[in-house]
């Protein structure tokens, strides 16, 4: 008898803040069931619960690997196995690729695809500079590529959405030339994986979907 078991899919996707990664996995999770898992989620529950996450976050300091893996591994107790996950961003550093590896490998879980999304500079800075983020859960929406039903208003919890101090031009560039920095050696080990999946993010959200459905 032929085994029809189907083993999950497991993604990482990553990307330059504008870059719309979260319109895409968030359209993936519609149309194939995945569950999302990202640490922004996690950190942002679990500082509703623990003093001592709550006190770094708030101070804005830098939360170690270690401590953010520790952390995941217990969060991912809560996610279906059975299911196919998507990890977004959950790898920032190149220190963290082990230890990504590590939870994996306690899943018994495989790598199947790390999707990209790049932006130049000019198209990050024209998109940022236009957007809005909910006051309460941090969704993103921009004038013209994800407008909200409500002027002002998230359509999620009806937070106020608000214009951050730092998507101003020059404050854009700087982030961008910093992430560059930090992606390329996780870029290189993943491409040596032949895993790496680099989907170019200036196109409208329909045309870079269609491109990322191309790997389903």
């Amino acid at each position: 008898m032929t085994n029809t078991f189907k083993k999950p899919k497991t993604i990482l996707v990553h990307g330059p803040s504008g870059s719309g990664k979260d319109t895409q996995v968030d359209l993936l999770v519609e149309k194939f069931g995945f569950e999302k898992i990202g640490t922004g989620e996690m950190f942002r529950a679990l500082s509703k619960k623990r003093k001592d996450i709550a006190g770094l976050i708030n101070s804005g300091k830098f939360i170690p690997s270690e401590l953010t893996y520790e952390l995941l591994n217990e969060w991912m107790e809560s996610y279906d196995e059975k299911k196919d996950w998507i990890f977004v961003s959950v790898v920032r550093t190149d220190d963290q690729i082990e230890l990504f590896d590590n939870l994996l490998s306690k899943f018994d879980r495989e790598l199947d695809y790390f999707i990209h999304f790049s932006l130049t500079p000019e198209k990050a800075i024209e998109r940022m500079s236009s957007r809005k983020i909910c006051s309460i859960c941090g969704e993103n929406y921009h004038e013209i590529h994800k407008p909200e039903k409500v002027q002002g208003v998230c359509d999620k919890d009806g937070g106020k959405l608000i214009k951050r101090d730092d998507d101003k031009p020059e404050s854009i560039r700087k982030r961008l030339e910093e992430y560059d920095k930090s992606i390329s050696p996780i870029l290189g080990e993943y491409e040596k994986r032949g895993v790496l999946v680099d989907i170019d993010a200036s196109p409208s959200i329909e045309e870079i979907h269609a491109e990322v459905l191309r790997l389903f």
